[in-house]
């Protein structure tokens, strides 16, 4: 059941995505689109598309790069599993003139933007349904900030099949945060309970992010190495923890439905809340934990 498959009869409207491949459920709730089929909590317009590009630069440069794994420079084939807007798979796509990426996701964003690189395809899929994909396809796949959108009981499911489409001696990379902060205080704290409570409603465990490593193992990767990353919130952390801040205060205010409708808060103390914490992040020196994890097939 979808995240707001109970709004469908008075709050869906049924419109043709995009790229005009399929008709796609939505709801406009509060001057949001969100996707009525899929337990994903933030919405998916051409707001969200901004932020997520914008986060996307941010990420690079907090994170040092665009992925961890050992790739090799001649790669052929690569995979990004809800590529979102597609910034990182354009990024890789340029990076690597000589493979073939493929970036897949439910739709295709809302604003196309600049044209993407010719050797990367745009290709319509749930990734909590079977890939389609060959057998033993992708020397890489990379997988990034899902963990709000798969229920915890599917991620074995969707795991061995990124496993099954990766050839052997490939790479498979997730990176992954969710309600892992230090140093918060008291509003922080209140809202980061909201979201454990409306993501467990939707059996989404937020601290999955943690076990990356032991998720890779489980699916029988080796070579498995772990980073994890506390990223400054707030411009007590330079240039990057003030980008990084905007992101997040953008984020929560786009789980503003999906609190009050799934969570049941209150739209007034959600909008105090959050009100409070950027002044909050930067007395506390707030930081989010980000966690990578990547191992060999």
């Amino acid at each position: 059941m979808g995240l707001f498959s109970f709004l469908r009869r008075k709050k869906s409207t049924w419109n043709t995505c995009n790229d005009h491949l399929f008709t796609c459920p939505v709801a406009f709730i509060r001057g949001r689109r969100h996707r009525v089929d899929v337990p994903y909590a933030l919405p998916k317009d051409e707001r969200e598309e901004e932020r997520i590009n914008f986060q996307h630069y941010t990420l690079h440069k907090l994170l040092g790069g665009h992925y961890h794994a050992p790739i090799d420079p001649t790669v052929q084939r690569i995979l990004d599993v809800g590529t979102g807007t597609g910034k990182w798979a354009h990024d890789i796509a340029r990076h690597f003139p000589q493979a073939q990426v493929y970036g897949l996701d439910l739709e295709q964003p809302q604003a196309m933007g600049l044209q993407p690189p010719e050797n990367y395809q745009f290709v319509q899929g749930n990734v909590m349904d079977p890939l389609p994909f060959p057998d033993n396809h992708f020397d890489f796949v990379h997988q990034r900030l899902l963990v709000s959108a798969i229920p915890s009981s599917l991620w074995p499911a969707v795991l061995q099949e990124i496993v099954r489409v990766t050839k052997p001696g490939g790479y498979i990379e997730l990176a992954e945060a969710g309600n892992g902060y230090q140093h918060v205080g008291a509003c922080t704290q209140t809202f980061l309970q909201w979201g454990q409570t409306a993501s467990a409603r939707k059996g989404i465990d937020l601290t999955l992010m943690k076990y990356l490593g032991d998720l890779l193992a489980s699916v029988g990767l080796g070579h498995i190495q772990t980073k994890t990353f506390q990223l400054p919130v707030g411009a007590w952390g330079g240039k990057e923890g003030n980008l990084y801040a905007k992101d997040m205060y953008a984020a929560f205010q786009g789980l503003k439905n999906f609190y009050c409708l799934v969570g049941g808060v209150g739209p007034a103390s959600f909008d105090a809340t959050l009100e409070a914490l950027p002044q909050e992040w930067e007395a506390c020196h707030t930081t989010h934990e980000f966690y990578i994890a990547y191992g060999q097939k």
